[in-house]
């Protein structure tokens, strides 16, 4: 990689004063597992594919949004996570169990203790020096995907090329008073279990976990994205095959939906018509469903 240049290392400063995000932790069977042990870490400095989001630079730092122009590895579990799949644990879960996940806005080397031990309400992590739960600084959807590990396939060497199913979403919750209100985008965010349908086949898969910035506007701003993924082994009886996926990173172009918003949208006025939120649509375990808002009169 290129020798980061004074430029950087000042937007690096900047950036440790006010991180952005990335999940870092899981909770099963009632206990939260110790941060990055299953899921796959990223490497930082890092050299993205061309400079996106205003920036004038290819450096991406760790907890540095993602956007939809740089690699494609990149988009799908965090910049050159291959290179941390071995050294990444696999969590074994049974399907139609509740996790949960919790992300952190600073980064690794700025990690204490007070950060994961002893939060608030249960919380997976905290600020150190208060007594609440770590904050989204972007407005924006959670999304939840699965990608199945091909037969004859590690999940340590599994890229995440293959399909992927939504199973998890948080949106808004919009009503005449709050007409673009993202549930996350508060000082304390709500707690995010979610459960793994209990129709998933057993085997290997990826979970891929991000909150996407959906206010990109046509030639000006990108989307955001914050995406990493955990490794697992899902143990089930099911028979049911999993829907057709999608494949990331063509579902995070402009042209799909969730990506480009109006700018009433961006600036929280008022929600566009027939919007959906990205990633594609919602397995339920059922059968897919648009993932879409739900107005709360």
């Amino acid at each position: 990689m290129a020798p980061i240049s004074s430029l950087v290392a000042l937007a690096i400063s900047a950036h440790l004063a006010h991180g952005h995000y990335t999940f870092v932790r899981i909770k099963a069977d009632g206990e939260w597992k110790e941060p990055l042990q299953y899921i796959r870490n990223k490497t930082d400095p890092y050299n993205e594919r061309v400079p996106a989001g205003g920036a004038n630079f290819l450096y991406r730092g760790w907890n540095w949004p993602t956007f939809n122009v740089d690699f494609p590895e990149s988009q799908r579990c965090g910049r050159d996570h291959m290179a941390h799949a071995k050294e990444t644990d696999v969590l074994t879960v049974k399907a139609g169990d509740t996790i949960e996940i919790a992300h952190q806005r600073y980064e690794p080397m700025e990690w204490v203790d007070g950060m994961f031990n002893n939060c608030p309400d249960g919380y997976g992590t905290c600020h150190p020096d208060y007594a609440y739960a770590q904050d989204f600084n972007h407005p924006g959807p959670l999304l939840v995907h699965l990608s199945k590990v091909p037969d004859g396939q590690d999940v340590t060497a599994y890229d995440g090329s293959g399909d992927w199913v939504k199973i998890h979403s948080v949106g808004m919750n919009n009503s005449i008073d709050s007409p673009v209100n993202w549930l996350l985008y508060s000082r304390q965010p709500p707690r995010l279990p979610f459960v793994i349908p209990a129709q998933t086949p057993p085997g290997q898969y990826l979970m891929r976990m991000d909150v996407l910035w959906s206010g990109a506007q046509p030639g000006q701003i990108q989307a955001q994205m914050y995406p990493s993924c955990a490794q697992l082994n899902i143990v089930s009886d099911s028979k049911t095959a999993l829907p057709e996926g999608v494949r990331i990173p063509e579902i995070f172009a402009d042209d799909q939906p969730g990506i480009l918003t109006s700018r009433e949208m961006l600036n929280m006025q008022s929600v566009d018509a027939n919007f959906t939120y990205a990633g594609g649509p919602l397995w339920d375990g059922m059968e897919l469903v648009v993932d879409k808002p739900v107005s709360v009169e």
